[in-house]
């Protein structure tokens, strides 16, 4: 297979005296490394193209004041998606079609970065890596999902049974070999790479309407939460036609990212369209535990904090917002209480809380 491996030549280096001068506009993606650190990804468009920009806090509680940021690089095009590779590497989905990792060097004061890979013909809508770390999955609007070795840097495996563009992709939790895809063809596909015919169509009853977002439940085998464009969640057991099927109806518009709590296994964190943050417990019959109006515009990111369990959210209204999520002491509470009722910090332009 070609590899169309583009080696920098020189550096490109961000330190904190040259820090890009202005945080995009649209706040697209934040996540979480193991330590608390974040990292935020914006995109702007300017003319006709767009730009982006990286961002690094050690502290993520100054997310997204500039001055207060750990490090910070202007990228060529608009960021899309991010994941961690490990402690100082991220790998960076591009709307130019490229997959980007970026390595923060000195001390995390600096970015510098290792390689772009160009294989994708349109935007990487998302890019994910298996639980050891050794492989990154990448979805695009190409219709397109490919398979990177991360020590090669290199592809190794080109699907193209998605007929339209690919909106996610979700490695499995316990299988190093399993992931699963979503796309505007209106399928849930599951991928096993040891197999000569990897894909399995998932049924997706009873989803609405087409598939935007999947989140794998943390150690389980084909246990998946799926968002959908009129914001219903189905949590179902995706080998299984007959499987578990737990459906909620948590956004009037798409659902755009899903996560579990890394500690409350069973919340489900949800962002959409509608300028809304949700967290719904998924442990029995579905219920709302959290619903938070902070945003003012389309809230695009989501991560949960694996030291403090507090999650944070990112949208296109340029701000960060902290929300502490507590189980309601009463059971029968109103999923439709406004979330003045919940603790939300908001972070960002506006103090509005």
């Amino acid at each position: 297979m070609k590899n169309s491996l583009l080696n920098m030549e020189s550096e490109q280096l961000a330190t904190n005296s040259n820090l890009p001068a202005a945080m995009d506009k649209q706040l697209d993606v934040l996540m979480h490394n193991r330590d608390g650190s974040l990292i935020l990804g914006a995109s702007s468009l300017t003319g006709r193209y767009w730009a982006g920009s990286l961002w690094f806090y050690e502290d993520p509680n100054n997310a997204p004041t500039i001055e207060r940021s750990s490090a910070g690089v202007q990228t060529e095009a608009g960021v899309t998606d991010i994941v961690w590779i490990d402690e100082l590497r991220v790998a960076v989905a591009s709307d130019t079609g490229a997959v980007e990792i970026w390595q923060l060097i000195d001390s995390r004061s600096s970015f510098k970065n290792l390689f772009y890979l160009f294989e994708h013909h349109e935007t990487v809508n998302s890019v994910k890596i298996n639980s050891n770390r050794t492989r990154l999955a990448s979805g695009s609007a190409d219709c397109l999902i490919k398979i990177w070795d991360v020590a090669g840097q290199c592809s190794t495996a080109t699907y193209h049974a998605h007929t339209a563009p690919v909106e996610k992709v979700a490695w499995s939790p316990v299988e190093l070999e399993v992931f699963a895809s979503c796309s505007q063809d209106g399928r849930v596909l599951l991928w096993d790479t040891r197999k000569p015919k990897p894909a399995f169509k998932v049924d997706q009853s009873p989803l609405y309407s087409l598939p935007t977002s999947l989140a794998w439940k943390p150690g389980e085998t084909a246990v998946i939460a799926i968002g959908d464009e009129t914001g219903h969640i189905v949590l179902k057991d995706i080998r299984n036609a007959n499987g578990m099927i737990k459906d909620c109806k948590s956004h009037t518009r798409a659902v755009h990212r899903l996560a579990f709590s890394p500690k409350n296994g069973t919340w489900l964190a949800s962002v959409s369209d509608d300028s809304t943050a949700v967290v719904t417990d998924m442990a029995n019959e579905p219920r709302q535990i959290y619903r938070s109006y902070s945003h003012n515009d389309f809230v695009r990111g989501l991560s949960w904090d694996p030291l403090s369990n507090k999650l944070f959210t990112c949208g296109w209204d340029k701000q960060v917002c902290t929300h502490v999520v507590t189980m309601p002491a009463d059971d029968r509470m109103d999923i439709s209480t406004p979330a003045a009722s919940y603790s939300s910090k908001v972070k960002g332009h506006t103090t509005k809380s």
